[in-house]
């Protein structure tokens, strides 16, 4: 069984736009981090991990991204 979960509670950046420490490079995170959970075919994960890889990103901070793009054209 797994042990209790902590949260960790930081001061948020100076910027207007949420930083999350995906990389381990020293960004600090905004909020809380919450886990999300999405399911694609097998190939489109292999497709979706080689993308990110190759542009030297997460694949959280590739969907982050996607995220606000979309946001963004929508509004």
């Amino acid at each position: 069984m797994k042990g209790p979960r902590s949260s960790i509670k930081l001061a948020p950046p100076a910027s207007s736009e949420p930083t999350l420490d995906v990389t381990g490079k020293g960004a600090i995170p905004d909020t809380e981090i919450k886990p999300i959970q999405i399911k694609v075919p097998n190939a489109k994960h292999k497709e979706m991990k080689a993308y990110a890889a190759e542009q030297g990103i997460s694949m959280t901070e590739m969907l982050l991204e996607g995220y606000r793009l979309l946001r963004d054209k929508r509004g």
